[in-house]
Order: C-alpha cells, then structure tokens, then sequence
C-alpha cells in the first residue's frame, strides 16, 4: 500500500469498524528509511480528516487515549461555534 509519499509496510491497528462519534484512527507501520515511523491516518465520517507520521513506537498512545482525544474536538468545536 503506498498512502502519499508513505510506503506502508503493515497495518497495526485500525478502529474503522468501530468509529466512535464519527471518528476513527488507523496506524500503519511504514517501510524503510522511514521504518521508525508510522503514518496515522484520522477519519471523520468515512473520510480521512488528517493524517501525520509518528513515532511508530508510540502508536499505542493514541490507542489508549483515542476517545479522550475525539472528545476533546468534539468539545473544541462546539465551543468556536459558540462563539462565532
């Protein structure tokens, strides 16, 4: 799978099956030289909304804290609109 410039090695995890409020991560392990990344790709309603590459041995931090993070957004978003 070639995603951008990123060749991707392996899938490490995704929640698309899963989303949660709209949101769902995939992490991919990436192949050499850029081996020591992962490309995290974010999708929103189906879609991907942003995608970054990261330290592919803090993968699972986004795991762990992925639902605190959409809701944190969700949170962000709403307050803007408030105030627009």
């Amino acid at each position: 799978m070639n995603t951008s410039t990123h060749e991707v090695e392996a899938v490490a995890y995704d929640s698309l099956d899963k989303p949660y409020r709209g949101f769902a991560v995939r992490a991919s392990y990436l192949k050499k030289p850029n081996d020591g990344d992962a490309l995290i790709e974010i999708f929103r309603q189906g879609s991907v909304w942003r995608s970054y590459r990261y330290p592919a041995y803090r993968i699972y931090n986004i795991a762990a804290h992925f639902m605190e993070m959409v809701d944190n957004t969700i949170a962000r978003e709403q307050e803007e609109a408030c105030q627009t």
